[in-house]
């Protein structure tokens, strides 16, 4: 298989990928504002982060149709192609961690008001989110191995990181009653 027919095949599993989370997205607003649950702790935020997410998965099908378009016109350079696929992995990335930081702060809502307030509705974000992180520094590793530093070089990674964290550092404030997640 030519480099050129494996850029295609990737591509084409990111528009698969990114189409799915789409819908992905699209089902969980449609669920929780179905039946608007009795509180409101994270539930607008929440919407709001989903739907900025859903911004960037159209976009990464976009970047990445468009790529697939330009590698088969033929006569693009790579280089040009590069940037969409590039451009479609940055907005696919970014959609995801908006998604993983809905989902945290979605999670801990419900949690917070089906358990008048305990500890275990503080305790899902934490590990949640440290499951995911354990899962990007591994994935890392996988993919700088060879690279000295890679796995934690990778700046993208870092910067989705660090967006978490700080949904994190807003939830313990907020179930502490320092501020409120609306």
């Amino acid at each position: 298989m030519s480099k050129e027919e494996k850029t295609k095949v990737n591509v084409r599993d990111w528009i698969v990928l990114s189409t799915v989370m789409i819908g992905a997205v699209l089902t969980i607003l449609a669920l929780i504002w179905q039946i608007p649950p009795p509180f409101s702790n994270g539930i607008v935020t929440s919407t709001f982060l989903l739907m900025i997410s859903f911004i960037f998965f159209v976009n990464s099908v976009t970047a990445n149709s468009k790529a697939q378009f330009e590698a088969n016109l033929g006569n693009v350079s790579e280089e040009r192609i590069r940037r969409f696929v590039k451009f479609a992995e940055y907005s696919f990335g970014l959609g995801f961690t908006l998604v993983i930081t809905g989902f945290t702060i979605l999670g801990y809502g419900y949690l917070l008001n089906y358990t008048s307030h305990e500890l275990i509705a503080l305790i899902l974000p934490i590990t949640f989110l440290i499951i995911t992180w354990a899962i990007i520094f591994i994935y890392n590793i996988i993919n700088y191995s060879g690279k000295p530093l890679g796995v934690i070089r990778s700046l993208k990674r870092n910067l989705w990181i660090l967006l978490e964290l700080v949904c994190l550092v807003l939830i313990i404030l907020d179930f502490f009653g320092l501020i409120f997640i609306p």
